[in-house]
């Protein structure tokens, strides 16, 4: 099956996440140094993060509207440093992050803005509200098939597939896509075997000092759509989902994404059924909440609120995913889920230590777009 998906994100206010700025160690850089040759800017690959367990779980960093001086100064990198330290800022992330190979690849753009006539690296526009209260934007035209090309330097052919890509948009407005290319298998865990990588496109907000002013979005499209494959939460259109949407969804269930959602309002009969019976998860208060994936009506999430919604941490099923996912990436097909091993993986993560970080609810208000949709299905 083939699949060609797009994620929008675009919240009108961002809260920024506190814990996320603290500087990278010197020990996950295999290189620092900066070439001062212009010509040997772009393309140029540094490992941010080297894995210690398991086979190495590929992601590739890069940026859009950077300058060559933006390289040479310093500026690139304190950008993908920042990426680097938000993915890894709340569980479960960071409890897996000793299995993630990260790469930084540089890019060089001709502008270091956004608008119908500028050139940048991976070719973004973005279309930004009129309203000069809103600070939320529309990325409509990105160029995922040069973003892999450039991820290619840093993992090369055969990494490709499974490997998340991240293109960080050098841009104060607010906005977030994510794409998933290639043909998978089914299976209830995401698995492509021939380029069945995510790239997905965040805007830095902060693009003075790289606060992680950009760290929900980017947990959100990179994390929870590029890497685990989950479905929106949210609500933005009222009625029901149109039924060949809905059966592209339920289908697409087979090769393992979406899982965080359901067309039946009996928890029994949804992906989360074992851990909504399960008396250990009893808080979580896990059932069948109707709204998600965009549509009001038809379709149910499991909890309140997430990460996919309007929250700030991953519900107990995105987790799950986001795990079994790691997992397989890491130790290959021979690796096997066992329910008993990641609860207890989940119950140790929430409750110790920094994997442990849970965000207090956002007092933002956000207003998404939503698109999804695929083409050559078979």
């Amino acid at each position: 099956m083939k699949f060609w998906y797009k994620f929008l994100f675009l919240p009108v206010f961002v809260l920024a996440l506190t814990g996320c700025d603290k500087e990278t160690s010197d020990d996950n850089l295999e290189s620092t140094e900066v070439p001062e040759n212009v010509n040997t800017v772009d393309g140029k690959v540094t490992q941010l993060q080297k894995h210690k367990v398991g086979n190495g779980v590929p992601i590739v960093i890069m940026c859009d509207g950077f300058l060559d001086k933006d390289i040479t100064g310093g500026r690139y990198r304190k950008a993908t440093t920042m990426a680097l330290n938000t993915l890894f800022s709340i569980h479960p992330m960071t409890s897996l992050k000793e299995y993630f190979d990260v790469y930084e690849v540089t890019a060089v753009s001709d502008n270091d803005f956004f608008s119908s006539y500028s050139k940048t690296a991976f070719g973004v526009k973005i279309s930004k509200d009129s309203n000069p209260v809103v600070v939320s934007s529309n990325i409509t035209k990105h160029d995922d098939v040069k973003a892999m090309e450039y991820a290619k330097k840093a993992i090369g052919e055969k990494r490709i597939n499974d490997a998340l890509i991240i293109v960080l948009i050098n841009d104060k407005s607010s906005a977030g896509l994510c794409s998933h290319h290639g043909n998978f298998i089914k299976s209830d865990i995401p698995k492509g075997y021939t380029e069945g990588c995510s790239v997905a496109y965040v805007t830095l907000i902060d693009t003075k000092d790289f606060k992680p002013d950009c760290n929900i979005v980017l947990l959100h499209e990179a994390i929870g759509h590029g890497f685990a494959m989950l479905a929106d939460e949210y609500v933005s259109k009222s009625g029901k989902m149109p039924d060949a949407e809905r059966l592209d969804k339920i289908d697409s269930q087979n090769y393992g994404f979406y899982s965080n959602i359901s067309f039946s309002s009996d928890v029994k009969k949804s992906y989360w059924a074992n851990l909504a019976a399960d008396s250990r998860y009893k808080s979580n208060h896990l059932a069948c909440y109707e709204g998600a994936a965009c549509y009001a009506k038809g379709v149910y999430r499991p909890t309140s609120n997430s990460i996919m919604n309007s929250g700030d941490s991953f519900n107990v099923v995105g987790s799950m995913m986001i795990y079994k996912r790691c997992m397989r990436l890491a130790y290959g097909d021979s690796w096997k889920f066992n329910y008993e091993d990641f609860v207890k993986f989940d119950l140790e993560g929430t409750k110790t230590g920094s994997s442990s970080k849970r965000y207090a609810p956002s007092k933002r208000s956000a207003a998404f777009q939503c698109s999804g949709f695929m083409v050559d299905s078979y």
